[in-house]
């Protein structure tokens, strides 16, 4: 437990390795980190994020039920990346090339547009108290809040199946089966779209803006998608180069975070992916292991290989992408550290350089691949409290403002200029930063963590935070930055910060790239010489 501000012994800034006081006056730490540009926009849609927590904390008191609960935190998985990424191997190892590649790429165009405006615009999720964050995997908490990566994801995804569906021959379908397909895809984007205001994970304003771009990647792709499909499975020189080389920009292109924020790691990936995927969909193409129906570049498949050769196909393939990551990034591990030290490059913010570190040789690898952080499907989901830096940045830049906008009030009460309406605002308290509606209603904790992994953390139980400056007796003003950067502390020792190296960056590029290509020329042709193909089907 944090001592109260008397108790204990004033540390400087430098004390707490923090570069500037953040907070100290309404969003000045945004803004003195962003470019005018971003923090104007960010000025600018700052108010419709806040403006709609005390919404969503009603919408939470009066619709929240244990079911639901279930429903929302377990159908938000179909939402994210790690879905995709385990989905999409598998529709083309079964047959489902055409669709898997305009999966793919709507995928990671969604990820990677939603990751690059959550970094540019560095916008908070709704605060939490008074909100309750529902959610299986408390990683999400970390990142941004706009855009909604899940309401991209699931709208641009929603409606790419559902144009599919529409083009597809009636007589293929049995009766009612593409209506009740149709059904599933609206109730599926309605239930992730609606589940982020349910769970608390995002403002009205993030959804809406995640939408707009889901909307925008499923128009470029659905009217592009002969062009683009063509191109992806050609065999012409200069498309693999030109992917690559435009894959490289757009990673050197997303923003630096002011915060560290995980997004980045997921743009990477699976703007990896795709440069994988399509130089070797343009290889497979012309291998005699390739079908050219219904489309050229597809894996073949076929029901006569029956259940036990399909889940062994399955079981296969995943194996050889979970040996090709652990292989490749412990090898990149060894080989880029002295690159990056001989030629100085540059790295990014939050993540370490090579100049600190002499070998990652027996750094230990994680989970496979990283990107997939399965979260658990049990237990209590619910988070409370403040989960990350930007959580506290915003708290602290709320009670700034409310503390410079008493003032002024009380400085035009003195003065006799008050209005019976400006009366009244004086004595009101922000809705975001008033919670005594939401400790009436909330369950009694009694430690930071609780249990049934259910988070408590930087509640203003205390009351001792205050993040702006006062005027002492003398007349001086001191900075109130100390409580903020103990909360920032209190932050920290919950989520300890992952290593991130300048060395991943490339790596990440190279495995993801791999597990691209793999997943559609190297495994399917594994499968023929292992015993788990299925004929071809050239004409």
């Amino acid at each position: 437990m944090v001592s109260s501000f008397s108790e204990k012994t004033l540390l400087s800034d430098d004390e707490y390795d923090i570069e500037i006081p953040a907070g100290i006056a309404s969003d000045a730490y945004y803004d003195s980190q962003l470019s005018p540009m971003r923090a104007a926009i960010r000025r600018f849609l700052l108010p419709f994020v806040r403006s709609e927590t005390p919404i969503l904390h009603a919408m939470q008191l009066k619709v929240r039920h244990p079911v639901l609960d279930v429903y929302f935190t377990m159908t938000a998985f179909s939402g994210n990346h790690t879905f995709f990424m385990i989905a999409l191997p598998v529709l083309f190892w079964f047959g489902f090339s055409e669709i898997a590649r305009g999966f793919t790429l709507i995928a990671a165009m969604g990820v990677y547009w939603a990751g690059f405006f959550k970094d540019y615009l560095c916008l908070p999720r709704p605060l939490s108290p008074p909100i309750v964050r529902l959610s299986r995997s408390k990683s999400t908490c970390l990142e941004y809040g706009f855009p909604s990566s899940h309401s991209t994801n699931a709208v641009s995804v929603a409606l790419f199946l559902y144009c599919h569906l529409l083009t597809t021959d009636p007589a293929s379908w049995s009766p009612y089966t593409r209506e009740l397909s149709i059904l599933g895809l609206i109730i599926y984007a309605i239930s992730i779209v609606y589940g982020r205001l349910y769970c608390g994970m995002h403002s009205i304003t993030d959804c809406v803006g995640g939408s707009i771009i889901g909307i925008s990647i499923w128009a470029v792709q659905w009217t592009f998608r002969h062009t683009i499909e063509y191109y992806m499975v050609s065999p012409i020189w200069w498309v693999p180069p030109l992917v690559i080389a435009t894959g490289i920009l757009m990673v050197s292109i997303i923003p630096d975070p002011v915060d560290d924020c995980p997004c980045f790691d997921d743009c990477v990936a699976f703007i990896a992916v795709i440069m994988g995927l399509i130089p070797a969909s343009i290889h497979f193409a012309s291998t005699s292991y390739s079908s050219n129906y219904p489309v050229a570049a597809t894996i073949p498949y076929s029901t006569d290989l029956g259940v036990v050769k399909s889940v062994l196909r399955l079981v296969f393939g995943v194996g050889t992408l979970f040996v090709w990551r652990l292989m490749a990034k412990k090898l990149l591990y060894v080989l880029l550290p002295p690159v990056y030290k001989l030629f100085s490059l540059p790295y990014r913010p939050h993540f370490i350089p090579a100049s600190t570190y002499n070998t990652l040789s027996t750094y230990p690898i994680g989970k496979v691949p990283s990107v997939i952080d399965l979260p658990s499907m049990s237990g209590n989901a619910e988070i409370v409290g403040l989960q990350s830096a930007m959580d506290v940045h915003e708290k602290y830049s709320l009670q700034a403002a409310a503390a410079e906008a008493n003032a002024q009030a009380g400085v035009r009460a003195r003065k006799g200029h008050t209005s019976p309406h400006e009366e009244f605002n004086m004595e009101e308290k922000s809705p975001l930063l008033d919670h005594h509606h939401y400790h009436q209603h909330r369950p009694h904790r009694d430690s930071s963590v609780a249990s049934n992994d259910s988070t408590l953390c930087g509640d203003s139980d205390s009351g001792h935070g205050n993040g702006y400056m006062v005027r002492e007796k003398d007349g001086a003003f001191v900075s109130r930055f100390e409580d903020e950067a103990e909360a920032l502390l209190r932050v920290e020792r919950m989520h300890p910060p992952k290593s991130r190296f300048d060395v991943d960056i490339v790596s990440k590029l190279v495995v993801y790239a791999g597990i691209g290509a793999l997943a559609v020329d190297g495994i399917p042709i594994l499968f023929e010489l292992v015993g788990l193909g299925a004929p071809t089907v050239r004409f």
